[in-house]
């Protein structure tokens, strides 16, 4: 499915891909129905986009990228800077993966680039999607056909709005592509203030919304459902209205989206949490949400929207590193097969649940780790290699046969975090002076954090329970308890550093666990190397060397610092 990462981007992001793979190959919803057979086409867009059909397996060509090893497959999910609840494993040996995960960034950084690259390569196939299909659809009499084609143009520009708000987080200013035509003078591109790039991916994803089905009408795992975008659309408005843009409008725009999608009734969390069945003596209750995960069911009432992996016969390019480098350390003489965690949660973060919180905890942190012997051992807090209790490969029933990839999906985004968001939107649009959407009421805020909170001692996220609930009239206390339940809820599904930056406080949080690493005694070089090497200018990225400035200098005319890295 990936053979097209093999083959060098010459060109700047902004140059014209005229071939790409066309992916067909997803699980149904439902774990009752069977799996669909892979289907490749390699194609000209010149003579491909013939009818509905065609269409949507270039649409597919899209969604593939975002499986890519240079995205969520590992670059993208597993080398980018780090937080304040974890550690990467690999500290100042000088290896590009390292480097940037541990904030010494330079823009001749590999993956740098080959995330870069990756991203645009899907935004120019979601262009290409675009302008084809909306020609087609021009052309198509036939409402059915019409209404077909309408989806499919909905999600390229889902797609492409997605992409767009991964490079606009995490660069700032980056160049802005429309269109599939590529004239001479776009070689030779500059940065978009990233305003307009927020603006821009606005109209992409509410033009999306307005044709997407809700989750239950979708056929297939990976596709985007209204919910999802619904809840990605309210990530993105909260980044809007944060650092650096500020914007804080949009706190409003976040609660109204994240509003629609509690009011659907499309979407719950799921309560089911047990004790599993292997594992003893680490096998306390864990979340279905997460063993879903392993078994490969798919419940888009919580885990609204995944990124799907397979292991093909013979090939591991359908794969993903999901529960092996990013989950519970598996000896590779198990019959559990390799886990070789990149992260690993810090004691310090361990420390930070309250007292009543230990379910959460430990399925969230794995204490332990599978020996040689397929035995479950306590793992030396001292150590710092306290795995990712999350994603669990040992869960899997008949893991691949390689020792790096494996099957587990990445969850885009869960219900929780639309509940979390609903509140800190609510919350937000208060205290700076917005007027909230019909329905949006600080007593929903409460009871959507409160929901969160429930389900996480094992109880009934439905009914109200005294011990548990936070009460009280927002505000800047509030405000904290959020922060604090989005940090517990969400840690390692790589949200964190982003609601730092937004919140504009990554710096202090990364320096600040530092020092609280350093009270604790893990005072060695290395025991938390990112706030030894973190700067002001890491908020963002550079634009890399190789992949852009080399064949694009004009990139810089608007900012020669290159995002403060020169």
């Amino acid at each position: 499915m990936r053979s097209l990462q093999k083959r060098p981007i010459k060109i700047s992001v902004v140059a014209k891909r005229t071939k790409f793979l066309a992916l067909l190959m997803l699980l149904f919803c439902s774990c009752e129905k069977e799996l669909k057979e892979v289907v490749y086409s390699d194609f000209t867009t010149s003579d491909f986009f013939k009818d509905v059909k065609s269409a949507e397996q270039a649409l597919w060509g899209v969604y593939e990228v975002l499986a890519w090893d240079k995205l969520y497959g590992q670059h993208y999910l597993l080398y980018m800077p780090g937080n304040d609840t974890e550690r990467f494993a690999r500290q100042d040996r000088g290896n590009p993966d390292d480097m940037l995960a541990n904030y010494q960034i330079y823009e001749d950084n590999r993956y740098v680039g080959t995330i870069w690259q990756a991203l645009y390569t899907g935004i120019n196939r979601a262009n290409v999607v675009i302008d084809k299909v909306k020609t087609l659809r021009d052309k198509t009499s036939v409402e059915a056909d019409q209404k077909a084609l309408d989806l499919v143009i909905g999600e390229a520009r889902f797609l492409r709005g997605f992409m767009y708000f991964q490079l606009v987080r995490n660069w700032g200013d980056v160049p802005l592509k429309l269109s599939s035509v590529v004239v001479l003078d776009d070689l030779q591109s500059q940065r978009t203030p990233k305003e307009s790039v927020y603006q821009q991916i606005e109209k992409d994803l509410l033009a999306a919304i307005e044709v997407l089905p809700e989750a239950s009408k979708v056929s297939n795992a990976a596709k985007i459902n209204k919910g999802a975008a619904r809840g990605i659309l309210a990530r993105i408005y909260l980044s809007w209205a944060g650092f650096p843009v500020q914007d804080t409008s949009k706190f409003a725009k976040a609660a109204e989206q994240a509003l629609a999608v509690v009011n659907s009734g499309e979407h719950a969390l799921n309560p089911k949490i047990e004790k599993l069945s292997i594992g003893a003596p680490f096998d306390q209750p864990f979340p279905q949400v997460f063993k879903n995960l392993a078994d490969k069911v798919y419940d888009l009432k919580e885990s609204m929207w995944e990124i799907h992996f397979s292991f093909g016969i013979g090939t591991r390019f359908d794969a993903s590193t999901v529960g092996i480098w990013h989950g519970i350390i598996q000896d590779t003489r198990s019959k559990y097969k390799r886990g070789d965690p990149r992260r690993y949660a810090l004691p310090t973060f361990y420390d930070s649940f309250e007292v009543d919180d230990t379910l959460r905890r430990d399925w969230s942190i794995s204490q332990f780790k599978i020996d040689k012997d397929d035995q479950f051992v306590a793992e030396d807090r001292n150590r710092l290699r306290w795995g990712v209790g999350k994603f669990r490969r040992y869960l899997i029933q008949n893991p691949s046969p390689d020792n790096n990839f494996d099957v587990m999906n990445w969850p885009v985004i869960r219900y929780a975090d639309v509940l979390l968001m609903l509140a800190e939107s609510i919350n937000e649009t208060s205290a700076n002076g917005g007027t909230l959407p019909k329905g949006a009421t600080m007593d929903k805020a409460y009871e959507a954090t409160n929901r969160v909170r429930r389900r996480a001692r094992n109880l009934d996220p439905n009914l109200p329970n005294p011990t548990v609930d936070l009460k009280g009239g927002g505000g800047s206390d509030f405000r904290q308890q959020i922060r604090n339940e989005r940090k517990w809820e969400l840690c390692f599904e790589n949200q964190r550093r982003h609601d730092l930056i937004r919140w504009g406080n990554l710096v202090e949080a990364i320096k600040a666990t530092g020092e609280a690493m350093a009270k604790a005694k893990y005072t060695w070089p290395h025991a938390y190397f990112p706030a030894k090497n973190i700067e002001d200018k890491h908020v963002l990225l550079p634009i890399p060397f190789a992949a852009e400035i080399s064949q694009n200098p004009d990139i810089l005319k608007t900012d020669a610092s290159n995002n403060g890295y020169r």
